[in-house]
C-alpha cells in the first residue's frame, strides 16, 4: 500500500493513538511507529492481537507481510 500503511490507516480509523495502542499491546510507542513505517514487523502473536484490537482481519492488515511474491516484485 502506498502512502499510509494499513496498520496506521486502521489504527486511525479505530480512533487509537500510537500511545494508546502501544499501551494495549504492552509495547512502546516507538514499536508502533516502526511497524507503521515498515522498519520492523510485529511478531505473529502481536499481529493477532493488533487485528483483534483494531477489529480487522489479520490477512487484510498484514497482506503485504504475508505476500512474499509481491514484496520481491517491489524490490526489483
Amino acid at each position: 500500500m502506498k502512502g499510509k500503511s494499513k496498520l496506521r490507516k486502521y489504527r486511525e480509523e479505530s480512533g487509537h493513538s500510537q500511545i494508546d495502542l502501544a499501551e494495549k499491546m504492552a509495547v512502546t510507542q516507538q514499536s508502533i511507529s516502526s511497524w507503521e513505517t515498515g522498519r520492523t514487523i510485529p511478531k505473529p502473536y502481536q499481529m493477532k492481537k493488533l487485528s483483534e484490537i483494531l477489529e480487522v482481519d489479520m490477512d487484510e492488515l498484514f497482506y503485504d507481510v504475508f505476500n512474499v511474491d509481491e514484496r520481491e516484485e517491489q524490490l526489483s
